[in-house]
């Protein structure tokens, strides 16, 4: 019987794929690649709170997919099967790519499932708040940084400091990166860059967790039960805490961090966000807009312009993210 996922886990799926292919040499191996897509799949399902489907395929890490020779081989097939590397629209790749994994693993894409609270914008925007104001005081400027090595210090063995002090004062802004590694021994090398791994997960870890508490608190004031639901699992175990968390380890600013743990809430809880009520602007090329404008496109529909450059707009609509030509009178 196949395992049911939720449609928009396999059009995250199908972002995992558009980086593969742009970052993939044509003619390339296909194994890499089977991998890189399994391993893209674990990371969907964590980031969604879809641990049940993993459960389902018996993927206890991130690795279990991808060290499965016969899974491996059976994706492999199905990307011989479309001729990756041959004629045809560049841009149907990325959407065949994660139907060959959806075919490997025996999924079956279902409709995603509605939202069983509806809840105004105003809430939305205090739920952002709440999380942005402990993210800025916790993580802004060189907070971060300094977050992450105080912490990774207490992390490294006594005989490792030395090296350690070299090594982390050429961290990024980020506490995600060494940008120069002088020379120290290879083992406090690599213990350093462990313990500084480790603490910026820990660190992230609890901030994200601080500010979701505020979150809670916001979301409380709406819809107590909706509240509660931050902290109660999903599919299986994981919580929208959890997930949302998650997301956050993979973000390197303070507003980058603070927009994944609210994005990760939001994607995961059943609530719908009634948008403030705004005019809807006609669709036309030569129309101007600016972002945060409600278009009505006569093919799309109605959608959000979160982009407007020289000659096109980013329109946010119920289905997907869209590029649409753009070329407004000059003033």
């Amino acid at each position: 019987m196949a395992i049911e996922v939720p449609r928009r886990s396999v059009l995250a799926l199908i972002d995992v794929a558009t980086r593969l292919i742009d970052s993939r040499k044509p003619g390339s191996e296909l194994v890499p690649l089977a991998r890189e897509l399994y391993l893209g799949w674990f990371d969907v399902c964590m980031r969604r709170g879809l641990d049940r489907v993993l459960a389902e395929l018996d993927a206890a890490d991130r690795f279990a997919l991808a060290d499965d020779d016969a899974r491996v081989a059976a994706l492999v097939a199905g990307i011989e099967a479309i001729d990756l590397d041959g004629g045809g629209p560049r841009n149907v790749r990325p959407r065949q790519l994660a139907e060959c994994v959806v075919a490997a693993l025996g999924l079956a894409e279902v409709d995603d499932p509605a939202p069983a609270v509806s809840l105004g914008a105003d809430v939305r925007a205090e739920l952002d708040a709440a999380i942005a104001r402990v993210v800025d005081a916790e993580l802004a400027g060189t907070k971060l940084r300094e977050a992450v090595i105080a912490e990774a210090r207490t992390r490294c063995e006594e005989r490792f400091q030395a090296a350690f002090a070299k090594l982390a004062v050429h961290l990024d802004d980020h506490g995600q990166k060494l940008l120069k590694l002088p020379k120290v021994p290879i083992d406090a090398l690599h213990a350093s860059q462990r313990a500084l791994s480790d603490a910026r997960v820990a660190v992230v870890d609890r901030v994200g967790g601080t500010a979701i508490d505020r979150a809670r608190d916001a979301l409380a004031r709406a819809d107590a039960a909706m509240a509660e639901r931050i902290d109660r699992p999903i599919t299986l175990r994981l919580t929208p805490r959890e997930v949302a968390i998650a997301r956050a380890h993979a973000a390197a600013t303070p507003g980058e961090i603070a927009r994944a743990l609210a994005e990760g809430l939001c994607d995961v809880l059943p609530i719908v966000w009634r948008a403030a009520e705004r005019p809807v602007i006609p669709y036309s090329p030569t129309r101007t807009v600016a972002v945060g404008d409600v278009i009505d496109h006569p093919k799309f529909g109605r959608g959000t312009v979160v982009a407007a450059l020289a000659k096109h707009i980013d329109v946010e609509f119920a289905d997907a993210k869209r590029t649409l030509a753009y070329v407004p009178p000059r003033r």
